[in-house]
């Protein structure tokens, strides 16, 4: 370069050469630079939203699963007598039946009770006024059905079957038998709707304690299925729920069941799966599985090399109850998708660096000073929430990848906290601000997490509104109670939605009875005035929503973030009893 300068006989040539060389070196250099700290800021975005979205899924299979558990309450209630012989309590049975199939038709359609004798009746629920009762008594070996139109209907014509039965020795009678709690029966295919369903069972117990049965329903896990195969996690990345022996429960790509040439159907394991990706992250799985089984990591995310040697991105979480249920849910992405924009970006960002590199000479440093300050901004913000603070404000005015870039990193921070229909805090975000509170992790810990009032609500008559008028009315009552209980919370206080009408209220730095109590008469009084978006339904005019209302204070109360759920949650059920009674 030296000897052209010399050789040079332009003055501008000698002037501005070294410059232009100096310039491209400089655009080199922070393009890499940025893309470094760009891929860094959105890859622990990436990891965060793949733990994020792991859960998720797990907790939509924990809610979908747990609804066997209201079915069997509402069928047999653990403190209701039965009959020693099921003809004696045949219409009780038919009756607790229908209502219970009829709580989640598309979760349990079919509950069942077989006792020591041998006396089985079961309700199998086709549609709301469409059902067939299937009754064995003891001295029968066969069963007989009955088909059945309405909740007290006549039985129509018997039709027996032709193999002998006996629910003694069916294995969900076994299972419950032999446990002392409830018991999952393995997963099965119904070969009818070619769907994957499993049986909850627990003891039916005497007054005095006697065993006399087992009452049982089926749990059809199609929903699961179908909302696991409407994620859209990436175009190429995978989401699905496993077994912890391998066999798929639901995946995205929807094939959980194989079905042979001569059209026999079975279980798809995950490393049968046609799909590559399932394949290898099953296999890096089994790892970090069983090295958490030998010294408890809490480490759920992980990183592998997958098909055609691109790095993958994945996490998975665990899906457990007390009944012996575990399940495994996992998504992983490969690195591509996660870095196609960032990666187009750089190659835009080296292009245009070659095509103005005049123009880069007179504004480059500012526009290197812009584009770095923000990235770094990202990276911080990223790391934030990497560290679970939700509420991290980032302000972009940008237009360009980069503007997108933080668009989008702030619709994942939205959707990340935010509950989709009332636009309250999510279930998910509340926890996560409660724990940073109470291990003092987070913005202003010191200042505002010392001390907090924790108030669990539930609304009185909500139930009424839902069934009476229709879930959209039920969604419109919710939101609107969602912006009243934000009207008298200050800014960092939190109104989130913690299920179905359950909210809770978090005011940070004060624990006192006294505040707890105006706060108490606040909610009462905002949510005292008729509902608005009723007021144009015929017969709803005037219709209100009261609240019953627990409160822990922390850290007096408790010091863990379950321990003030739970006795919040306590104090609610104690005021709604109370509530009860009162209106007696």
């Amino acid at each position: 370069m030296i000897h052209i300068l010399r050789s040079s006989s332009s003055l501008a040539k000698v002037l501005v050469l070294p410059f232009v060389v100096l310039i491209v070196m400089l655009s080199l250099l922070i393009g890499g630079l940025s893309y470094l700290a760009g891929s860094q800021a959105v890859v622990s975005v990436a990891e965060q939203m793949l733990n994020q979205t792991a859960d998720r899924i797990a907790l939509t299979v924990q809610r979908h699963v747990d609804g066997a558990t209201e079915v069997l309450e509402s069928a047999l209630p653990r403190d209701l007598p039965v009959a020693d012989k099921v003809n004696d309590d045949l219409q009780m049975l038919r009756a607790r039946f229908w209502s219970a199939t009829s709580m989640h038709p598309g979760l349990s359609n079919y509950v069942f009770y077989g006792n020591r004798h041998g006396d089985f009746v079961g309700l199998f629920r086709r549609a709301a006024d469409d059902g067939e009762l299937r009754v064995k008594l003891g001295s029968q070996p066969y069963r007989s059905a009955y088909r059945v139109q309405r909740i007290r209907g006549p039985l129509g014509m018997a039709s027996n079957e032709e193999t002998p039965f006996d629910p003694r020795q069916r294995p969900w009678y076994q299972a419950a038998a032999n446990a002392d709690r409830e018991a999952w029966s393995d997963i099965y295919i119904n070969y009818w709707d070619k769907d994957l369903v499993t049986t909850r069972s627990r003891l039916v117990l005497s007054p005095e304690g006697r065993f006399e049965g087992v009452i049982a329903a089926d749990v059809s896990l199609r929903a699961l299925n179908d909302f696991v195969a409407g994620l859209h996690v990436s175009p190429r990345g995978v989401a699905y729920v496993m077994e912890t022996n391998g066999n798929l429960v639901a995946a995205s790509d929807g094939d959980s069941v194989r079905v042979d040439p001569a059209g026999e159907i079975s279980r798809l394991r995950v490393e049968d799966s046609d799909n590559a990706l399932v394949r290898s992250t099953f296999a890096t799985l089994q790892h970090y599985l069983a090295q958490e089984q030998l010294d408890g990591g809490a480490t759920r995310t992980f990183t592998y090399t997958g098909p055609d040697n691109e790095t993958v991105y994945a996490a998975y979480s665990w899906v457990r109850d007390n009944a012996g249920l575990s399940w495994v849910t996992v998504v992983a992405v490969p690195r591509g998708d996660i870095l196609e924009s960032l990666d187009k970006n750089v190659r835009w960002t080296l292009l245009i660096s070659a095509a103005t590199v005049a123009a880069a000479l007179l504004v480059g440093l500012s526009v290197v000073r812009w584009v770095v300050r923000d990235v770094q901004r990202l990276s911080r913000a990223a790391a934030k929430i990497g560290r679970g603070q939700m509420n991290v404000a980032l302000k972009i005015e940008r237009r360009d990848e980069i503007g997108q870039l933080a668009h989008s990193f702030m619709e994942m921070q939205a959707e990340l906290s935010t509950d989709k229909l009332t636009g309250v805090t999510s279930r998910a975000a509340l926890l996560r601000y409660l724990d940073a509170a109470v291990n003092k992790r987070g913005r202003r810990a010191n200042e505002l997490f010392s001390q907090f009032t924790l108030l669990f609500i539930d609304l009185n008559r909500f139930k009424a509104i839902n069934d009476n008028l229709g879930h959209d009315y039920g969604d419109l009552t919710l939101i609107e109670v969602g912006q009243r209980l934000r009207s008298i919370v200050r800014e960092d206080d939190i109104v989130a939605r913690f299920g179905g009408d359950e909210f809770v209220l978090v005011f940070w730095g004060i624990a006192q009875e006294e505040f707890a109590a105006k706060v108490r008469a606040k909610i009462e009084k905002v949510l005292a005035p008729p509902l608005q978006c009723l007021q144009d339904v015929e017969g709803a005019q005037g219709m209100t929503v009261g609240a019953s209302i627990g409160v822990a204070f922390y850290p007096r109360d408790g010091k863990d973030v379950e321990s003030l759920l739970k006795l919040a949650d306590q104090g609610m059920y104690e005021d709604k009893a109370a509530g009860r009674k009162s209106e007696r």
